[in-house]
């Protein structure tokens, strides 16, 4: 009895499964075709290089600090000085060293919010893309009746009929031939790396 119940359940959700219609995506390529993925990659960019440029002058400053303590010390080490020239001359070198500290604090901070900034632009970026692409495939799926669709790259296979992938790019306006591009790149890259 207990056999037949499990074999009548298996038989079940074959039969259900069979029914679902299945299709794929490649998320990857409608990530890096969707329409405002170049323009995100190019805000990234010159987000990124203006950063460092902030934290290039940063680092120069510090090392400028750092020059000037060396002569201070250089100072302090003059066996012609006086008691009370070495005595300030030891003064400016502790100011500066207090100098020196706050800026390497100021660097490592400047860098750390950089990174953070740089992650959280480019998160909110993707999450931006991934919506949309998310929403035009939820708008396909229902207009086609599909039951679900599944990210190809992520699938151990797929079959290459299952992918509606350029149907999800002719629905963000982008043209399909550009994923050929995309794939030709990959191969050659693949190639290259033999």
């Amino acid at each position: 009895m207990k056999r037949t119940v499990i074999a009548l359940s298996i038989a079940m959700s074959v039969a259900a499964f069979a029914d679902l219609k299945i299709c794929t995506v490649n998320m990857i390529h409608l990530v890096e075709l969707h329409p405002t993925h170049e323009s995100n990659r190019a805000l990234v960019k010159s987000s990124n290089e203006d950063y460092k440029a902030k934290l290039d002058a940063k680092q120069d400053a510090l090392k400028a600090l750092l020059d000037d303590a060396r002569k201070i010390y250089d100072d302090t080490q003059n066996p012609m000085l006086s008691v009370s020239a070495k005595a300030e001359a030891q003064k400016k070198l502790d100011g500066m060293q207090q100098k020196v500290n706050a800026a390497r604090q100021e660097l490592l901070r400047s860098e750390q919010n950089y990174r953070e900034t740089m992650n959280d632009l480019e998160t909110r970026l993707l999450k931006m893309e991934t919506s949309d692409i998310r929403a035009k495939i939820s708008a396909y799926a229902k207009e086609k009746g599909l039951d679900l669709v599944i990210d190809s790259t992520m699938a151990a296979y797929a079959n290459d009929a299952l992918d509606v992938t350029d149907d999800i790019l002719r629905a963000m306006n982008v043209d399909p031939a550009k994923r050929k591009t995309l794939k030709d790149k990959a191969k050659e890259q693949k190639s290259e790396g033999k």
